[in-house]
């Protein structure tokens, strides 16, 4: 079987951890390692044994069957569509564009190339979820009533970051509103309320370091997505889905499996951040697009399915930021 030749876009965290796991895969090979920063591409393509490339040239190469975007999020619809003419398979980490037009437009473009496009909600992909998708939709929870979301990181960002990053139920809300659409279906309506009450200097900016969110789906089911920053504890990712015949609880809360039990009572570590919460999801959807693409195979989540999240997540900030009920499916249309 010929390996499938691979180009990284983008050589910060996100191309690196892909990276890691492509490089176990004997179906494929990374060839080149696209950055903006020249230093960056060489370190990281010493590390793999790739060569530094540019852009325009990784995508001219038919030698080149696939592309990992990991840039910006200002940049993924440029290169998505410019890989996409260029008939190169895709893996773009989430969310598809910056803007709702910009991601339709890119949705665009990929429908009219066909060419395979995977969005990096690694989620999807986590043991756990995956099994209780696959448990859903064989019935055995009856219909499904209730979805409960909670995230909330162990530090908050730089305000400037903040500033920039869409708003706390897009920047941290999108992974959440994306496994409500991969339980539950599509949403109806949103609303959100939230606070700045450990950091009033948020706002002046109308930026808040908790939001909740309500969301009504079409299916008739109802639940809330929470994002918090500032925890002191770790990185708590929790997952709720209740039905007629009982619930789904998702949740890891020991990043080693042992407590201490001392005279000071019971402890234990707890998960510090994303790549030690859904490691194995991150290796699982890289796995899924490089076996799929070498089958013929579909991948996903589709850039459809990346659309719409992020149209799930937009609603939910306008929400948060205007105090108004919004109806998801007329909302940036």
């Amino acid at each position: 079987m010929k390996a499938l030749n691979v180009a990284m876009i983008g050589a910060g965290r996100m191309g690196q951890t892909h990276a890691q796991v492509l490089k176990t895969l004997s179906e494929v090979r990374i060839t080149d390692i696209v950055d903006f920063l020249p230093e960056n591409a060489k370190k990281v393509a010493e590390l793999f044994g790739a060569r530094v490339s540019e852009e325009d040239e990784v995508l001219k190469n038919p030698d080149v069957d696939a592309v990992f975007i990991t840039t910006p999020t200002p940049a993924h619809a440029e290169s998505i569509k410019k890989a996409a003419k260029a008939g190169k398979a895709i893996f773009v980490e989430k969310p598809l564009a910056h803007t709702l037009e910009a991601s339709a437009e890119v949705v665009e473009v990929i429908e009219k190339t066909g060419v395979p496009c995977q969005v990096g909600f690694m989620r999807r992909f986590d043991p756990a979820y995956s099994e209780v998708k696959r448990r859903i939709e064989a019935g055995e929870l009856g219909k499904v009533e209730n979805f409960r979301a909670i995230s909330r990181d162990p530090y908050q960002p730089s305000l400037n970051y903040l500033k920039t990053s869409g708003g706390i139920l897009v920047d941290m809300g999108i992974h959440d509103f994306d496994s409500a659409r991969f339980f539950c279906g599509e949403a109806e309506e949103v609303y959100a309320i939230g606070t700045a009450v450990r950091d009033e200097s948020l706002k002046e900016f109308n930026l808040f370091n908790l939001a909740v969110a309500t969301v009504r789906f079409k299916n008739g089911a109802v639940g809330t997505v929470e994002n918090a920053l500032n925890t002191s504890y770790g990185y708590e990712i929790v997952c709720d889905v209740l039905g007629e015949k009982g619930k789904y609880h998702l949740e890891k809360n020991k990043q080693l499996n042992f407590e201490f039990w001392s005279s000071h009572g019971v402890s234990h570590d707890y998960p510090a951040h994303f790549d030690q919460r859904f490691p194995e999801a991150y290796a699982n959807e890289v796995i899924s697009f490089a076996k799929n693409i070498h089958a013929g195979k579909p991948v996903g989540p589709t850039a459809k399915d990346a659309l719409e999240s992020s149209r799930l997540s937009l609603a939910a900030q306008h929400s948060l930021e205007s105090g108004k009920i919004i109806k998801v499916q007329d909302f940036g249309r």
